[in-house]
């Protein structure tokens, strides 16, 4: 039976800061936990309502059932699913090796549903690696975990500091790929798109004024004769970014 120091637990999750402190987060819902048992990541917790299990299946060990009231106490959400898994942070840090494949670096993107979007867009296109400036939303926020639609679970997003990876990575020798609205145009450049990483902005300042001397190859999703939008959603640009590499390679 599931205990009020466990509930509490559940709750304070809802706080970046207790995520944090116990290296936690919360998956809800059929489709999400489902595709976290499916995942390498460890699962600390399953909660159920009775009447949730009384329509599903999920054939568990660990599944525990709670009341509807300990549900919604739990839950993030303005109408609880009715399930909930808790799961570990994974600990692990790694860099790809970005002379092998293209991979995305975001600078600042504050929105959790830009966020998740990007994630699930990144999936989609099969980006496998995300390195995020500190100062971008976390990736186990809720919300952000909802709007990857399980892709948060495929594809590893670390946070670091931007300035220097990049700063390392130029070194290397990789094509830094930076969306700006002076760029080289996405549809006629002659870029081999076969590896290197593509800077995103956030989407009130783009891409900082200290990241600029490390992009490589500027490059700009065209605007259309007679548009007068100032610019792009972030993971709007990112979809036409990949779609388009992705279809060069």
């Amino acid at each position: 039976m599931i205990t009020k120091n466990t509930v509490k637990l559940v709750q304070s999750l809802k706080q970046q800061k207790y995520r944090k402190e116990h290296q936690l987060f919360v998956v809800e819902g059929r489709k999400m936990v489902q595709e976290l048992l499916a995942s390498d990541f460890e699962t600390i917790y399953i909660f159920a309502t009775a009447s949730y299990m009384n329509s599903n299946t999920l054939d568990d060990h660990r599944m525990e059932i709670v009341s509807d009231v300990q549900m919604e106490q739990m839950s993030g959400q303005n109408t609880a699913p009715g399930i909930l898994a808790v799961a570990k942070i994974p600990h692990e840090i790694e860099y790809v090796d970005t002379q092998r494949d293209i991979t995305l670096a975001l600078d600042g993107i504050s929105n959790p549903g830009n966020m998740g979007t990007i994630i699930r867009t990144a999936e989609w296109f099969g980006i496998k690696n995300i390195t995020c400036s500190s100062d971008c939303v976390e990736v186990w926020n809720p919300k952000v975990i909802q709007a990857t639609m399980g892709s948060i679970f495929r594809v590893k997003a670390i946070e670091t500091d931007l300035e220097s990876y990049l700063t390392q990575e130029k070194a290397n020798g990789t094509p830094i790929y930076g969306t700006l609205l002076n760029g080289k145009n996405l549809y006629t450049t002659t870029e081999k798109w076969d590896h290197g990483i593509i800077v995103i902005g956030s989407e009130s300042h783009g891409i900082r004024e200290n990241l600029l001397s490390l992009i490589t190859v500027p490059i700009t999703i065209p605007r259309f004769s007679g548009s007068v939008t100032e610019s792009l959603n972030a993971a709007v640009a990112t979809g036409i970014v990949l779609s388009h590499i992705r279809s060069k390679v």
